[in-house]
């Protein structure tokens, strides 16, 4: 109880100072592989209860600008919740699509899924969907993520089929125009 409520507490005093802007992001050329290694490190321990296997392909180690210690944590939030939502010993994928002004770094889990009418209910504060019950949270990762990607200039879909697959695509900057 007392634990969970002094994360609640720190999650929200951190989400308010990104608000109002007292935590800067330094986003800066970062190499994106390093950054959702680490991410996926953070939730390991977690999918390894639930024998989810996490697996990458297609990361190519490319510049993004980005401030890795915040897309770390958006990517973690992402990754969290997949490992929440999806069924024991099934697969998250974690690839990566490049475009040419931004690389998206697509989550995939073959979990619970999101109805479409909840698609943008999701990223606001303290959102739960319906489908959700059974699971705790406070309803502030997904929009923790957003805004964590808007503030460095990138942002955040997410595509899903209820009781099929959910998918989250994070949108960040290339630093080179491709094509």
């Amino acid at each position: 109880g007392t634990e969970k409520l002094q994360w609640m507490m720190d999650s929200l005093i951190k989400m308010s100072r990104l608000e109002i802007g007292a935590i800067q992001l330094t986003p800066a050329p970062t190499g994106i592989r390093q950054t959702i290694s680490e991410s996926i490190s953070g939730v390991v321990a977690l999918a390894t209860r639930k024998n989810i296997s996490i697996m990458t392909t297609a990361l190519n180690d490319i510049e993004l600008y980005h401030d890795r210690k915040w897309t770390r944590e958006a990517l973690n939030n992402i990754l969290e919740n997949a490992v929440k939502y999806s069924p024991a010993n099934s697969t998250i994928a974690v690839t990566m699509e490049q475009l040419p002004l931004y690389t998206k770094i697509i989550i995939t889990d073959r979990g619970i899924g999101i109805d479409e009418k909840d698609y943008n209910l999701l990223f606001k504060r303290f959102y739960r969907g319906q489908n959700v019950a059974g699971q705790e949270g406070a309803g502030l990762g997904l929009y923790f993520a957003r805004l964590i990607m808007e503030k460095q200039g990138g942002y955040i879909m997410v595509d899903s089929k209820p009781s099929e697959y959910t998918s989250f695509a994070l949108f960040l900057q290339n630093c080179k125009k491709l094509g």
